[in-house]
């Protein structure tokens, strides 16, 4: 991604699988994360001021990051291919829609992310449904 596809706020980015164009809103501990690195070069990951770092690049720094924060192996284990069945699965424990759900992952489809979220922690879903009753 280049600094242009950040606006402070949101990134730009295509989803990989689906080609889908997305607008995602950053939690806030990334946009002071993004704010915070240096803007040397048109890239937020570079290999130099000109060029992107490569997907190998990517994923052993990936790698690296998961090693140090004790989720490359064991319970806790976090794996790039899962990041979005994840994403999907603590969306809905917080409460999000479908749409909403949809709006981050970028499925194509709300049959995918009725998929992807069918795991979710059906007791939370069920209290708050009954939450909701009360109002």
């Amino acid at each position: 991604m280049t600094w242009e596809d950040f606006d402070g706020q949101s990134m730009r980015v295509v989803q990989e699988k689906t080609g889908t164009k997305l607008e995602v809103y950053c939690p806030e501990r990334l946009q002071r994360y993004l704010a915070d690195l240096p803007r040397a070069g048109r890239f937020i990951t570079a290999s130099n001021l000109t060029q992107p770092l490569g997907k190998r690049a990517v994923q052993k720094a990936i790698e690296e990051v998961r090693e140090a924060i004790g989720v490359k192996t064991g319970a806790n284990r976090l794996v790039p291919h899962g990041w979005r069945y994840t994403a999907a699965r603590l969306l809905t424990d917080a409460g999000c829609s479908d749409a909403e759900i949809q709006s981050v992952t970028g499925h194509k489809t709300l049959a995918m992310v009725q998929k992807y979220r069918s795991g979710s922690d059906q007791a939370a879903l069920s209290r708050r449904a009954q939450e909701r009753r009360k109002r």
